[in-house]
């Protein structure tokens, strides 16, 4: 700006000097042309008054009156022919069409080629008839002239110079100002306020400052109030553990919190572009159209991978925002764990369902024959084993159920000194007769243990994989056990030479009434392996699978030792 207004200001001034200039020089070509006119008039008169007291010849008088003064005086007959000349001695020439002779009494400048040199001419008629004409040399006549227009020159220059100084120093007063309020707002785009100072020469340009100071004030604290809620918005929408976006009216997506990028891999690289290119998804393309067109809410599931994600899609109504504003709010919540707990407890239920009416149907059955007389008293023996193995069946799926309601509700941890050694002897006791019946063998290590824990939590997580391990191996197989620590984990480890489990049944074995076999009919309830985990899991643990069809089964369990 500085810079363009000088050349502004710099191109005015020349201009206006170039105007005084112009009407300045013609000024003083008029002047002296006057000049000369009014001296070549004296001259002459001067020369014509000599001319007529003079009693010699013209030859002589052009001698007395010529040479002294640098004057060319030259006399003429009434034809025009040159009777004498103080610079030429050819008698004779004609001089009838020079322009003093054609318009007697007006100077005349014109080049003489007698002398090469640029002279003033006039000349008039005497009473004898004959011409008498007057010339000096044009350099004479203009040295003051050339000296005047040298002095306005070098004046003007001079002139020039200092108005240049002055205008700078004037811009500066001007435009200094004007570098403080660029540098303020400059501060005030990056959300800084700065006071802009009052230093101007010109009290207009300070009241001016002065009124800028006050609404940079107002607008530093109307954006910082409004970054406030935008970090107070960005936080409640990354608590709330759910993707937010908004699109506007063209579908283009103008915001997404974290959780939002989370869930689609996307980044802020997406912001202002069609929804189609970050979210490939067709009933959700679908839902924010409808939104957008119809003004339509729309809640629905749709999966990203192995996870399924809950989309709710509102509309935003937009009447008096700008064509670019938000008018569609997506929030996206992950369900997965919850359409997961969902989908067991309705397995649960038909499960624990299917699980107990088979036990039951069986103890109707017998009651019923036995109500009707159907069975001989030889057979009342065996059908009343029958019940009772029926509600054995009941009692451990029930035991089993109340385990596991226990593990997953039971909040307050009652622990108590506890050595495992003893409880694994314990329940290997325990299944003496089933490891004699299978004339099984088992390889024992272990050490003296003791853990803060729940015994029956142990007691249930040794007793459930040793019955597994023993119900699904071959007779006369050995099962190897071993049960040590490290300094922050209690380690259990067993491996059978059972059937084996395949590879796409070992994710799902440890959930509750899953059955490799879904026709296997062997006494257990289901929920031995679900135990196992959540016990796992309450003591911070994980539980290991390694297995494969005839290739037996190697699970270890660790848990974090409770201070």
């Amino acid at each position: 700006m500085r810079k363009k207004l000088i050349v502004n200001n710099v191109i005015l001034l020349l201009s206006a000097f170039i105007l005084f200039f112009i009407v300045a020089f013609l000024a003083l070509y008029f002047f002296e042309k006057n000049n000369q006119t009014q001296f070549m008039g004296y001259l002459i008169d001067e020369v014509s008054i000599a001319y007529e007291e003079y009693t010699g010849t013209p030859t002589e008088f052009v001698a007395a009156y010529g040479n002294d003064n640098g004057r060319r005086i030259t006399i003429l007959d009434s034809n025009a022919l040159v009777l004498a000349d103080t610079h030429d001695d050819t008698i004779g020439t004609d001089k009838s069409l020079r322009p003093e002779i054609l318009d007697l009494g007006s100077v005349h400048i014109r080049h003489s080629v007698t002398l090469d040199v640029d002279m003033i001419y006039i000349a008039r008629q005497m009473d004898d008839g004959n011409y008498l004409r007057v010339a000096v040399a044009l350099a004479d006549q203009t040295v003051a002239y050339n000296r005047t227009v040298v002095v306005f020159i070098l004046s003007s220059i001079g002139f020039l110079g200092l108005y240049y100084v002055g205008l700078t120093q004037v811009n500066k007063n001007l435009l200094a100002p004007w570098q403080n309020v660029k540098k303020g707002m400059l501060a005030l785009s990056h959300g800084k306020y700065e006071v802009m100072s009052l230093n101007s020469p010109y009290p207009e340009i300070n009241e001016i400052i002065h009124e800028m100071n006050g609404i940079n004030l107002d607008t530093a604290k109307y954006l910082r109030t409004i970054e406030s809620y935008q970090i107070q918005l960005d936080q409640i929408l990354n608590e709330m553990h759910q993707g937010v976006m908004l699109f506007d009216n063209s579908e283009s997506l103008v915001y997404l919190n974290e959780d939002a990028k989370e869930i689609f891999g996307i980044s802020e690289a997406s912001l202002r572009h069609p929804s189609y290119q970050s979210i490939r998804d067709l009933s959700l393309k679908q839902a924010i159209t409808k939104a957008n067109e119809q003004k339509q809410s729309s809640s629905f599931d749709i999966k990203i991978g192995s996870r399924t994600i809950e989309c709710k899609v509102f509309f935003i109504s937009a009447e008096s925002l700008r064509e670019r504003e938000a008018t569609v709010l997506a929030m996206f919540k992950d369900v997965s764990q919850e359409r997961s707990l969902e989908q067991m407890k309705r397995d649960f239920f038909s499960h624990a369902s299917h699980e107990l009416k088979s036990p039951l149907t069986a103890i109707r059955g017998y009651a019923e024959l036995i109500e009707h007389g159907l069975i001989e008293k030889s057979e009342i023996g065996e059908t009343a084993q029958n019940i009772v193995k029926q509600t054995e069946t009941m009692t451990a799926l029930v035991e089993d159920m109340l385990m596991l309601s226990r593990l997953e509700n039971l909040k307050e941890k009652m622990y108590t000194r506890v050595n495992l050694e003893s409880v694994l002897k314990g329940v290997l006791q325990q299944l003496q007769t089933q490891i004699k019946n299978k004339e099984m063998r088992i390889d024992l290590t272990s050490s003296e243990i003791i853990m803060n824990c729940d015994q029956l939590d142990m007691q249930k997580l040794f007793k459930n994989l040793i019955e597994n391990a023993i119900k699904y191996s071959e007779n006369k197989k050995t099962i190897s056990i071993s049960l040590t620590e490290n300094e922050n984990e209690v380690i259990f480890d067993i491996k059978d030479q059972g059937i084996g489990i395949s590879t796409e049944h070992q994710q799902r074995v440890f959930e509750r009434f899953y059955r490799v076999d879904k026709g296997r009919l062997d006494g257990g309830t289901g929920l031995g392996l679900a135990i196992v985990k959540h016990i796992a899991m309450k003591y911070d643990g994980h539980v290991h699978l390694d297995s494969g069809l005839s290739k037996g089964t190697n699970i270890e369990i660790k848990l974090m030792k409770v201070s």
